[in-house]
């Protein structure tokens, strides 16, 4: 059987730089992003970014899935999101 690990959740407002999502090796397993027109979310490793997401036009949201085991970050996960922009991390 795969590797199992459990599964956390943060939440990060919007107008962010650099906020701490996890501050341990953790893999991204989904990240849900609610956006008004426009917009970017970022999420890092120790400064190099592992994701990126810019939102159309149009406000909405949107559930990213990240299959097999998810994005890896050795070191820590830290979020940027634009203004009015949130998001939910799901790591493990």
């Amino acid at each position: 059987m795969g590797m199992q690990t459990d599964v956390l959740a943060a939440s990060i407002a919007a107008a962010q730089t650099d906020a701490s999502v996890c501050a341990t090796p953790a893999r991204i397993k989904s990240v849900l992003i609610s956006y008004p027109s426009g917009g970017t979310v970022v999420l890092k490793d120790d400064g190099t970014t592992k994701f990126s997401f810019t939102a159309p036009a149009a406000a909405g949201t949107v559930n990213v899935l990240i299959p097999g085991e998810g994005i890896l970050c050795r070191t820590n996960i830290t979020a940027t999101t634009a203004a009015s922009t949130t998001i939910v991390v799901c790591y493990g």
